[in-house]
């Protein structure tokens, strides 16, 4: 088989090599790695053109429309469980292109770095290491996690981790989820996790349903001493309105790993000023999540080998 990638990152090319070019070409494949963005979506569709297969990281967005279709691609291998984010299922369907991604691949790292971003803000981590580099003394007050109550947003494979790590810390969890789901930890209304819980952390999916689901009136409920946690997506939280809570002081602060445009653009941070903790979407960067790379390479030799396996339906 052809391979190529559209969308590569430097960052990421040395794993890649490694793990996916490597093993794929001592099977006999071709795997061809592009780090430049391409110019629109005919030269996207003219980059895929002679392949047979698609490795999608999903860094670049979307796979541009048509591009499945008009290569008349077999397969679209996904670097991580979000694929339909990034790949319009319907149009690899019409030329029956088989998508593969890799299932729980990061749930522990990216629920570890919730909780590190948890403690990042209800420490006042960003400002205390400020106030020692400046030269100055100042003590800062945070907040006690034990025995103040933890909302987890979302209960899936990563929500379900940050829900037991909140129990081991001495919190009172609770969650909301749209169906109820096998934890230990009692289900509550949106409404009364965010009225009620001192740290709110975030775990959905971000599709038509959850888009902006976090709006300004349920932000509205949190409380002075609240904290916002956002591993998920940025789109399911109405931004604006949490820039504004910050600025004003109104919540205790918030732990961002997710922005609408990565990297973000001047003027939608939060407020210098406020108790922010900003990380470069890396919850799921630790050398065990890496391995995503590789399940997704194998999922190309699985599928050229007759027995396809993590295909998405």
């Amino acid at each position: 088989m052809r391979i190529v990638c559209i969308d590569g990152e430097a960052q990421y090319k040395d794993i890649v090599e490694r793990d996916v070019k490597a093993p794929l070409e001592k099977a006999g494949h071709v795997f061809d790695w592009f780090e430049e963005s391409f110019a629109d979506t005919e030269a996207a569709i003219a980059r895929a053109s002679g392949y047979d297969g698609l490795y999608v990281v999903g860094d670049q967005g979307p796979v541009p429309a048509g591009l499945i279709a008009q290569n008349q691609l077999k397969l679209v291998s996904f670097v991580g469980t979000g694929a339909r984010r990034f790949v319009d299922m319907t149009e690899a369907a019409s030329v029956g292109a088989t998508v593969t991604n890799v299932p729980d691949f990061a749930s522990q790292s990216v629920a570890e770095h919730a909780i590190a971003l948890m403690f990042a803000v209800a420490r006042r981590v960003v400002e205390g290491d400020g106030i020692v580099r400046s030269g100055e003394w100042t003590k800062n007050q945070g907040l006690k996690l034990a025995g103040r109550r933890l909302g987890v947003v979302g209960a899936g494979a990563i929500g379900e981790k940050v829900i037991a790590m909140g129990q081991g810390l001495g919190m009172d969890v609770v969650y909301w989820n749209r169906s109820e789901r096998p934890v230990n930890a009692p289900r509550v209304e949106l409404d009364e996790l965010f009225e009620s819980s001192d740290v709110v952390s975030l775990h959905l999916l971000h599709n038509a349903e959850t888009d902006g689901m976090i709006g300004r009136e349920l932000l509205g409920k949190l409380r002075p001493t609240s904290i916002l946690i956002n591993t998920a997506r940025a789109e399911i939280v109405d931004n604006d309105a949490l820039n504004e809570l910050l600025a004003a002081g109104s919540i205790f602060g918030a732990g961002l790993d997710v922005f609408v445009t990565e990297p973000p653009v001047e003027g939608t941070l939060p407020a210098a000023s406020a108790n922010t903790a900003l990380t470069p979407h890396i919850g799921f960067h630790t050398d065990e999540a890496d391995d995503v790379f590789r399940i997704a390479g194998e999922n190309i030799l699985a599928f050229a080998s007759g027995s396809p396996v993590n295909v998405i339906d």
